[in-house]
């Protein structure tokens, strides 16, 4: 985390709220800036001149651990981000002034721990991690730089579109955009504070996040050294099979995103698959556009006319009207099979075509290349898990013309949610624990990963009770921050 970052999104949202209400114009010369608007605050600015408010020293002590020194500005900045969510409610009290404050320090204290904890340790970056990382700090720096004086020069008028770089504006547009950025940091901080202050505090804190970033990866890869034994393992796999098992039995459309490694810890492996799945190719042709509305409309009265039809037939009643169900279902298809002509009459035929082709010995992933073949997608290749032991979403009724072949074969053409499909059963996947033996290496490397995880959570834990216990927190420096939320007779 980064306890200076959020400025850059407080300067964007100022610049744009102020712009909504009609208070960023190009500034007059001699005119006096309006600082009436209300925006958002990193910290509360100095007060000068004849001002009730006591002064606010962001540099004042707040917090130490060993060496490190946390100045107000950043509690500050933290403080105003958590009463920030309570404001909404109603008027800020003193005990949601004090909750503010306890999350705050949760917050400062756990950040600063591995910076903390390296110092105790001994353990340091080397001279070439510094360089890089204070590489990376400047280059984050520099967008940020840009983005601002783009942003700027484009809200005071100095331009008619926000530029792409700072590189394409004029050095007229630069003092346009600089002097404003000046102008609302100094309402932000104190007068005095400008943009050259700000990108240097910027780098200050993004290079500070790094090293913890850094320092925290190092104390974590010294921790996790040791070898894991193989009964921990094993404990983790079995653990982590029974769990699988309840998840995917009681919902088994989970196998297919763990096993397709979609939304979720793509380092472990499936170690168990449900009942149901079959793997298939497919071969799908889908013509452009919407079909014609009437062909769904049509098909609906035609169920209806079915149910009519076989009730009278069931009952041998009303002749006539029977009659006049059979004309008008015969309409109504010679209709619909008239409108699907047109929709489907080029994809019926390529996909004729395509399965003429398999009959003649073509493989199926040729075909598949040549027909659903895409600049994207050279290879065609559309392999797909299917469920067909109840609904799919991902692939509707496609399960049913798949389930009952013979694996390796394939299908006659059907029609499967508005696309023309040809679909090869690749397997049956077997329903149970997957063989160990056969994924034992992805078994050992996710259990060392998800064993040194832990490990390290519970090492910072008992870091973090530790230095909570040592940090000392200067309450005065937290009174005069409260000031500026409550008033004095609160």
């Amino acid at each position: 985390m980064k306890l200076t970052k959020r400025f850059f999104a407080l300067l964007t949202a100022l610049l744009m709220t102020l712009s909504l209400v009609g208070c960023l114009v190009p500034k007059e010369e001699d005119t006096p800036a309006d600082t009436s608007a209300d925006g958002p605050q990193a910290v509360p600015a100095p007060v000068s001149g004849e001002s009730s408010e006591p002064e606010f020293d962001g540099e004042a002590i707040a917090v130490e651990l060993g060496s490190i020194q946390i100045k107000a500005n950043d509690v500050a900045n933290l403080f105003d981000s958590y009463i920030g969510m309570f404001s909404y409610s109603g008027s800020i009290n003193e005990e949601i002034v004090d909750q503010c404050f306890s999350m705050a320090e949760d917050e400062i204290i756990r950040n600063y721990v591995p910076l903390w904890k390296a110092e105790e340790l001994g353990v340091a970056l080397t001279e070439e991690e510094e360089l890089e990382l204070n590489g990376e700090a400047h280059a984050e720096v520099e967008q940020e730089r840009d983005a601002l004086l783009c942003q700027f020069a484009y809200y005071y008028g100095a331009t008619d579109e926000i530029p792409e770089s700072a590189s394409q504006l004029t050095q007229e547009q630069l003092d346009v955009a600089l002097n404003a950025i000046n102008e609302q940091l100094a309402q932000m901080f104190h007068e005095g504070f400008v943009f050259d202050d700000y990108l240097q505090m910027e780098h200050d804190s993004i290079l500070e996040g790094l090293r913890i970033d850094k320092l925290s990866e190092t104390l974590k890869a010294n921790l996790n050294a040791d070898e894991i034994d193989t009964d921990a393992i094993d404990a983790w796999y079995d653990s982590t099979l029974e769990m699988q098992k309840k998840t995917f039995d009681e919902n088994p459309l989970e196998y297919y995103y763990h096993a397709e490694g979609i939304d979720v810890d793509s380092e472990t492996p499936v170690l168990y698959v449900p009942e149901g799945y079959i793997r298939v190719q497919v071969i799908r042709l889908a013509p452009n556009g919407e079909p014609d509305e009437k062909i769904e409309a049509n098909a609906t009265k035609m169920k209806d006319l079915e149910a009519e039809y076989g009730a009278l037939m069931l009952n041998n009643e009303n002749p006539d009207r029977q009659a006049e169900i059979a004309e008008e279902y015969a309409a109504l298809k010679a209709e619909n099979d008239a409108l699907e002509e047109g929709y489907y009459g080029d994809i019926r035929t390529r996909i004729d075509e395509a399965y003429a082709a398999l009959e003649g010995g073509a493989t199926f992933e040729d075909v598949m290349k040549t027909y659903n073949g895409t600049p994207e997608n050279e290879s065609g290749l559309d392999e797909r898990l299917v469920y067909v032991n109840g609904d799919d979403p991902r692939n509707g009724s496609l399960g049913d013309y798949a389930k009952d072949l013979e694996p390796g074969t394939y299908s006659k053409p059907v029609l499967v949610d508005d696309a023309y499909v040809i679909v090869k059963l690749i397997e049956v996947v077997k329903a149970g624990p997957v063989d160990r033996a056969s994924i034992e290496e992805e078994v050992r490397i996710a259990a060392m990963a998800a064993l040194r995880e832990d490990a390290w959570e519970a090492q910072f834990d008992e870091w973090l009770t530790e230095a909570k216990e040592k940090a000392v927190f200067h309450r005065e420096t937290y009174e005069m921050i409260k000031a500026y939320y409550l008033p004095a007779d609160q």
